[in-house]
């Protein structure tokens, strides 16, 4: 079912539930005031017919009166009275009453009045007290304007509701269509949007409401995704490249060798060119399988301990035996006995990984091959700072520092493949932390790293 019949049935239900609980209590306290209007006729009738009676019988010695007499104090109409004494000894009665039940009469009597409608009659009972005496009157009726005018009562609410409720539905499918129409414009204009037109954006007639919000929202989706894909395509593109270059490399010195016979140690050259190939070959499908394992973040559901300092001096030490050329260079802002503030949780294996990755680049392009490794402990982080002096980069490269295979032009020359600091920054995040990359052309650049700590 679609939203805007589901408003229109829902809207329908609300009001049309309040309408007839309004109606209904417009006819209640209507048929109530008739009732009491009606119960004060009668007994404005039963009264007066009483006060008639005795005035016409006094000055005898009983109340009992003649048949004629009888008749002059009937009253036309639709009322009928009946008078009682206390003790139920009938006094009068018009020729059309009915005779009250001796159980009506001991109810009245208990009750001091009585109102029942019995076949459409009217029946009011009460002891009335007058001149010292109590006397029990019954007076008895249909009253016809009344009933005539709740029955049109009825009739009006009956049709007139059905009227306004038929008027309520439109209402509500106009109001429902008006209301979503904004809505069925975004549907419209998303249709239209592709991977291939991925720079549209949707447009809203209101940007300060929830459709506008709403709207606003989605355009800063379709920003990242755009961002995504573009990036995706270059990662492709870049990929593809790096991939072909040694493979090329490699292709080109077999095939030289294969020209003609050669010596052994002209072999030797083209296998160890090979191997070298290989070897960046080999570097490039980790990297990227390590920036593309999905299982990843599966890996630090164990977190575990980790001494910083443990780490960065094994780095040290690795670096020294593998890349002699490089200077590495340790401090720490504070010494402290709490382990804590030198301790994270994380996976020491991609921890690792992350801080070869920036001191690999800040010694790779620094004439000096000298990377300066400051350590400053806080309560709740541990920021690593990975200083060099090198070729640096200008501010407009500085957005793209994070994106696989991104080089800026000055480092074509260098030997890499634009993978290390995007995966840097993957784990940096899974790690719960922060990175952020500065950096002056041709003055160095400056890498801090922040570590949630244990303290």
């Amino acid at each position: 079912m679609k939203i805007r019949t589901q408003f229109t049935l829902i809207f329908a239900l609300v009001v049309g539930v309040i309408l007839f609980f309004f109606s209904f209590s417009i006819f209640y306290l209507s048929e109530n005031f008739r009732i009491t209007d009606f119960k004060i006729r009668l007994e404005d009738k039963a009264v007066n017919r009483l006060k008639l009676l005795l005035a016409t019988a006094s000055g005898r010695d009983s109340l009992q009166m003649s048949a004629n007499e009888l008749w002059t104090l009937q009253s036309e109409g639709d009322f009928n009275t009946a008078i009682f004494q206390t003790n139920g000894h009938l006094l009068y009665r018009d020729r059309q009453a009915t005779v009250p039940s001796k159980a009506l009469l001991d109810r009245i009597a208990s009750e001091k009045s009585v109102f029942i409608a019995v076949n459409g009659v009217e029946y009011l009972g009460f002891i009335y007290n007058f001149q010292g005496a109590d006397y029990l009157l019954v007076a008895s009726g249909h009253d016809q304007y009344g009933t005539k005018y709740l029955n049109n009562l009825k009739k009006i609410l009956i049709v007139r509701g059905s009227i306004i409720f038929i008027v309520i539905f439109i209402s509500g499918w106009l109001y429902a269509g008006r209301f979503l129409r904004p809505i069925s414009k975004i549907v419209h204009q998303v249709e239209k949007i592709s991977s291939s037109s991925l720079n549209q954006r949707l447009l809203a007639d209101n940007k300060l409401d929830e459709i506008g919000q709403l709207t606003n929202t989605f355009n800063k989706m379709l920003e990242r995704l755009e961002t995504s894909f573009n990036i995706q395509k270059r990662f492709v593109s870049n990929a593809s490249h790096e991939l072909r270059n040694p493979l090329t490399a490699i292709g080109g010195q077999i095939e030289v060798a294969l020209m003609k016979d050669r010596q052994t140690d002209d072999y030797k050259a083209v296998l160890h060119t090979i191997l070298k190939e290989i070897k960046n070959l080999r570097t490039l499908s980790n990297n990227l399988l390590e920036l593309a394992n999905s299982d990843v973040e599966t890996l630090f559901r164990h977190f575990q301990p980790i001494r910083i300092d443990e780490i960065l001096w094994a780095i040290r030490d690795e670096l020294a035996l593998n890349k002699p050329e490089y200077e590495v260079h340790i401090s720490f802002n504070m010494i402290t006995d709490d382990e804590n503030m030198l301790t994270c949780k994380g996976e020491e294996k991609l921890l690792k990984i992350a801080f070869v990755n920036v001191i690999d680049n800040a010694c790779k392009f620094s004439s000096d091959k000298t990377v300066e490794i400051n350590v400053v402990l806080d309560h709740g982080s541990i920021v690593l700072y990975f200083a060099d002096k090198g070729i640096g980069m200008p501010e407009s490269y500085l957005k793209h520092v994070f994106e696989p295979f991104y080089r800026g032009i000055n480092a074509r020359g260098t030997p890499g493949n634009g993978i290390g600091l995007s995966l840097v920054e993957k784990i940096i995040k899974l790690h719960s932390g922060k990175i952020f990359l500065r950096s002056k052309l041709n003055e160095g650049t400056t890498v801090e790293i922040v570590l949630p700590n244990l303290s």
